[in-house]
Protein backbone atom coordinates (compact mmCIF):
# COMPACT_ATOMS: atom_id res chain seq x y z
CA UNK A 1 0.00 0.00 0.00
CA UNK A 2 0.95 3.71 -0.66
CA UNK A 3 0.14 6.97 0.28
CA UNK A 4 -1.01 7.96 -3.10
CA UNK A 5 -3.41 4.65 -2.67
CA UNK A 6 -5.30 6.51 -0.43
CA UNK A 7 -5.38 9.76 -2.10
CA UNK A 8 -7.10 8.16 -5.02
CA UNK A 9 -9.73 6.66 -3.05
CA UNK A 10 -10.31 9.94 -0.92
CA UNK A 11 -10.67 11.23 -4.38
CA UNK A 12 -13.16 9.09 -6.26
CA UNK A 13 -15.27 9.12 -2.58
CA UNK A 14 -15.65 12.52 -3.02
CA UNK A 15 -16.65 12.70 -6.98
CA UNK A 16 -18.89 10.41 -6.00
CA UNK A 17 -20.44 12.36 -2.66
CA UNK A 18 -20.59 15.99 -4.63
CA UNK A 19 -19.91 14.80 -8.47
CA UNK A 20 -17.65 15.96 -11.11
CA UNK A 21 -18.43 19.60 -10.90
CA UNK A 22 -15.85 20.21 -7.87
CA UNK A 23 -12.59 20.19 -9.17
CA UNK A 24 -10.10 17.92 -7.29
CA UNK A 25 -6.60 19.03 -6.80
CA UNK A 26 -3.28 16.93 -5.50
CA UNK A 27 0.37 18.22 -4.60
CA UNK A 28 -0.23 21.31 -5.18
CA UNK A 29 -3.51 24.25 -5.93
CA UNK A 30 -2.52 25.96 -9.30
CA UNK A 31 -2.60 29.63 -9.59
CA UNK A 32 -6.10 29.71 -11.70
CA UNK A 33 -7.74 27.59 -9.72
CA UNK A 34 -11.76 26.92 -10.26
CA UNK A 35 -14.41 27.15 -7.27
CA UNK A 36 -15.85 25.19 -5.73
CA UNK A 37 -13.11 22.95 -5.02
CA UNK A 38 -11.12 20.23 -3.07
CA UNK A 39 -7.53 19.57 -2.53
CA UNK A 40 -6.28 16.97 -0.87
CA UNK A 41 -2.88 17.55 1.00
CA UNK A 42 -0.72 14.67 2.63
CA UNK A 43 0.19 15.93 5.96
CA UNK A 44 2.87 13.66 7.60
CA UNK A 45 3.17 9.82 8.58
CA UNK A 46 3.63 8.11 11.97
CA UNK A 47 5.08 4.70 11.96
CA UNK A 48 4.89 2.82 15.31
CA UNK A 49 6.13 -0.58 15.62
CA UNK A 50 4.13 -3.18 17.21
CA UNK A 51 4.47 -7.06 18.30
CA UNK A 52 5.28 -9.14 15.84
CA UNK A 53 7.30 -7.26 13.74
CA UNK A 54 3.74 -5.16 12.42
CA UNK A 55 3.88 -1.77 11.76
CA UNK A 56 1.23 0.97 12.47
CA UNK A 57 1.17 3.07 9.74
CA UNK A 58 -1.03 6.39 10.22
CA UNK A 59 -0.86 8.96 7.84
CA UNK A 60 -2.65 12.51 8.48
CA UNK A 61 -4.29 14.26 5.57
CA UNK A 62 -5.79 17.89 5.11
CA UNK A 63 -9.02 18.14 2.92
CA UNK A 64 -9.58 21.63 1.81
CA UNK A 65 -12.52 22.69 0.60
CA UNK A 66 -12.23 26.33 -1.53
CA UNK A 67 -15.98 27.56 -1.78
CA UNK A 68 -17.43 29.30 -3.80
CA UNK A 69 -19.60 31.67 -1.38
CA UNK A 70 -17.35 32.02 1.43
CA UNK A 71 -16.96 31.00 5.03
CA UNK A 72 -19.84 29.83 5.39
CA UNK A 73 -20.20 27.72 2.63
CA UNK A 74 -16.94 26.20 3.71
CA UNK A 75 -18.55 25.34 7.28
CA UNK A 76 -21.42 24.28 5.62
CA UNK A 77 -20.03 21.77 3.56
CA UNK A 78 -16.94 20.24 6.21
CA UNK A 79 -19.71 17.95 8.03
CA UNK A 80 -20.48 17.18 4.63
CA UNK A 81 -17.17 16.66 3.79
CA UNK A 82 -16.48 14.48 6.98
CA UNK A 83 -19.72 12.33 6.62
CA UNK A 84 -18.44 11.24 2.91
CA UNK A 85 -14.83 10.49 3.89
CA UNK A 86 -16.05 8.86 7.11
CA UNK A 87 -14.90 5.37 5.06
CA UNK A 88 -12.54 4.74 1.70
CA UNK A 89 -12.89 2.46 -0.31
CA UNK A 90 -9.15 1.61 -1.90
CA UNK A 91 -8.85 0.10 -5.43
CA UNK A 92 -8.19 -2.94 -4.43
CA UNK A 93 -11.46 -3.30 -2.63
CA UNK A 94 -10.28 -2.76 0.97
CA UNK A 95 -12.39 -0.22 3.40
CA UNK A 96 -10.61 2.00 5.31
CA UNK A 97 -11.98 3.80 8.19
CA UNK A 98 -11.47 7.77 8.82
CA UNK A 99 -9.84 8.44 12.52
CA UNK A 100 -9.71 11.55 14.51
CA UNK A 101 -11.79 13.64 12.17
CA UNK A 102 -11.97 17.38 12.74
CA UNK A 103 -12.62 20.73 11.00
CA UNK A 104 -11.60 24.33 11.16
CA UNK A 105 -12.17 27.33 8.79
CA UNK A 106 -9.35 29.39 8.24
CA UNK A 107 -9.38 32.86 5.92
CA UNK A 108 -12.93 31.31 3.88
CA UNK A 109 -11.26 27.85 3.34
CA UNK A 110 -12.24 24.95 4.85
CA UNK A 111 -9.37 22.43 6.62
CA UNK A 112 -10.50 18.80 7.29
CA UNK A 113 -8.13 16.61 8.87
CA UNK A 114 -8.58 12.84 9.44
CA UNK A 115 -6.21 9.97 9.54
CA UNK A 116 -6.57 6.41 7.84
CA UNK A 117 -4.29 3.57 9.32
CA UNK A 118 -3.57 1.13 8.17
CA UNK A 119 -0.65 -1.74 9.35
CA UNK A 120 2.39 -3.62 7.93
CA UNK A 121 3.66 -6.65 8.05
CA UNK A 122 7.44 -7.26 7.70
CA UNK A 123 8.01 -10.45 6.17
CA UNK A 124 11.40 -12.31 6.54
CA UNK A 125 12.88 -13.64 2.96
CA UNK A 126 13.18 -17.37 3.39
CA UNK A 127 16.93 -18.74 1.85
CA UNK A 128 15.98 -22.00 0.57
CA UNK A 129 19.21 -24.75 0.50
CA UNK A 130 20.39 -24.75 -2.72
CA UNK A 131 20.81 -28.42 -3.52
CA UNK A 132 21.36 -31.38 -1.26
CA UNK A 133 23.63 -34.52 -1.92
CA UNK A 134 22.50 -37.32 -0.26
CA UNK A 135 24.59 -40.83 -0.31
CA UNK A 136 22.62 -44.43 0.37
CA UNK A 137 24.39 -48.17 0.25
CA UNK A 138 27.22 -46.21 -1.69
CA UNK A 139 25.41 -44.17 -4.42
CA UNK A 140 25.12 -40.37 -4.84
CA UNK A 141 21.72 -39.21 -5.04
CA UNK A 142 21.54 -35.76 -5.72
CA UNK A 143 18.15 -33.32 -4.64
CA UNK A 144 17.68 -29.84 -5.81
CA UNK A 145 15.83 -27.96 -3.86
CA UNK A 146 13.58 -24.67 -4.43
CA UNK A 147 15.60 -21.28 -4.85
Amino acid sequence: MEIQDIIIAISRKLEAAFGADYKKYIDQVPQNFETPSFFIQFLNLEHIQQIGKRWKVTPLFNVQYFPQAGASESANMSLKIQQALKTIELLNGSIMLARGVNSEVVDGIGHNFMRFDFFLQEVEQKVFMESLKHYENGKEWMVVGEE
